[in-house]
């Protein structure tokens, strides 16, 4: 199973801390051992001048060497100087032997092979470091013991200090318990900052595991660093986004499944009379009148499913356009003249006058579409009117739009049907329409156009009587 977030933050901040923690106090160790070996240098060194001075002026005196006497009273004194120099004193002869030494009985020993001593038999100051069998540093000073401008011996001074590893020996227990205690303390405060800095993954965590189960609503709250409120922010315009979709999904699911329902709904009927008059005529003996009304009615029907058909491929072919539309510079009055004039045999025979007022911009768009809603907007409005009425046609112009408005002086259309009057098969006054054939896509095939061409339609009813349909196209720019 893999870590989580959280464990992995803890266990790299632990080992993080606690090899920081490590490197310093290695450092901090070398730093502090350097130091001491430095002041320890500087004392030994100091000790070992004066050990110098003293030999060659009080004994040597100007002698090539130092004498046997010389040698006994160079003991006596070093040994009285012992307790004050805390520190191992030997005088060595210009052959390296030691001829007097602080510590008892080690007079004699031979030094003249080691590094310092040379170099100080040499006329040089020479120093080194060494490891003791306890594991401690030892230091070793040699300073030419000097008598007429030539070398007659060597003052060695040495001394022991601590090492890293003898430090941590002396005091493993105490370091363990520093060690055990820093541990403790470095894995309470990365818990916290670990909490801390995981709270908002983990609220995010919980929050997509609630999105993905079907809550697209849930959003997460931004939080924590700057990255995490980054990706919150991302999160929640990606839900926001996602929603949009889903809901124009079942949106656009939920009218399909209408539109099946009303074209079955609008299918009924004519196939209805048309089975019942197909069925009555192949029952025979029926009387000529009536085998001509039957007759009548198939074809009737017929026309009518013809006519849904026809406006159905109507309003599939604009709605399923990919926007190329044939564009072109469009006249409105010149369009809503013609328009008049196809529909002037209708509009007689309804007794309805219909004139065109005013002048409107040019547009950019497919004329015979903008003629189809014209005239499709003036039959409907000769429809409501009835015989004796007048329909204006209004062209106007509205800042950057052109405005062509159709006014009749019909009954109006009930409040409760305005907002519908523009969706496919609603129809206003159901006896009408099906006594004319009317399917409810006329209006419907207009609002498709009209937003084809990045325009925008709207009914609504007169203060005087009657209704207004008032549509709105961009103007091509000067």
């Amino acid at each position: 199973m893999r870590a989580s977030i959280r464990a992995r933050l803890l266990a790299a901040f632990l080992i993080v801390a606690i090899t920081a923690a490590a490197g310093l106090s290695f450092y901090f160790l070398k730093e502090l051992e350097g130091f001491a070996l430095r002041k320890l240098e500087e004392r030994l060194h100091t000790q070992a001048r004066m050990l110098a001075s003293v030999a060659s002026t009080t004994y040597l005196n100007g002698a090539a060497e130092f004498s046997a006497t010389d040698a006994r009273k160079l003991q006596v004194t070093i040994a009285d100087a012992t307790p004050y120099a805390a520190s191992r004193l030997r005088v060595l002869d210009a052959d390296g032997v030691a001829i007097a030494d602080s510590t008892p009985g080690d007079a004699g020993d031979l030094y003249g092979d080691r590094s310092e001593v040379r170099r100080a038999l040499a006329g040089e100051y020479g120093a080194a470091t060494r490891m003791t069998e306890e594991g401690r540093v030892a230091l070793y000073v040699a300073v030419p013991i000097l008598s007429n401008g030539d070398v007659r011996g060597v003052a060695y001074a040495s001394s022991t200090t601590f090492s890293i590893m003898t430090l941590l020996r002396d005091y493993r227990l105490r370091m363990a318990l520093v060690v055990a205690l820093f541990a403790a303390f470095t894995l309470f405060m990365t818990e916290l900052l670990s909490r801390w800095l995981s709270r908002p993954l983990q609220d995010l965590s919980v929050t997509a595991k609630a999105f993905a189960a079907g809550d697209h609503s849930v959003r997460a709250h931004p939080g924590g660093s700057s990255e995490t409120r980054a990706l919150a922010e991302a999160f929640n315009a990606m839900g926001d986004e996602v929603q949009r979709v889903v809901t124009e999904l079942k949106e656009e699911e939920r009218r399909k499944s209408r539109f099946v329902s009303d074209v079955s709904h609008e299918l009924r009927t004519p196939l209805t009379a048309i089975r019942g008059g197909a069925e009555t005529l192949l029952d025979g003996d029926v009387p000529e009148a009536d085998a001509r009304q039957f007759l009548e009615t198939i074809i009737r029907e017929s026309d009518r499913l013809t006519r849904l058909a026809n406006d159905l491929l109507t309003l599939q072919r604009i709605e399923g356009a990919t926007g190329e539309l044939p564009l072109g510079r469009i006249d409105l009055r010149a369009a809503a003249d013609r328009a008049i004039g196809a529909l002037a045999p209708l509009t007689d025979a309804r007794g309805v006058q219909v004139t065109a007022e005013g002048e409107a911009p040019t547009v950019l768009g497919d004329v015979d579409r903008i003629q189809q809603v014209i005239a499709n907007l003036i039959d409907n409005a000769s429809r409501m009117t009835g015989a004796g009425g007048h329909v204006r046609v209004l062209l106007s112009r509205d800042g950057d739009h052109a405005v062509l408005a159709v006014l009749d002086e019909g009954p109006g259309i009930p409040p409760e049907a305005l907002p519908h009057l523009f969706e496919r098969f609603y129809r206003a006054q159901i006896s009408r329409d099906r006594s004319t054939g009317g399917a409810g896509l006329g209006l419907a095939i207009v609002k498709a156009i009209v937003t084809a061409h990045a325009g925008s339609i709207e009914a609504a009813n007169r203060p005087e009587g009657g209704s207004a349909f008032t549509l709105r196209l961009p103007v091509i720019g000067d």
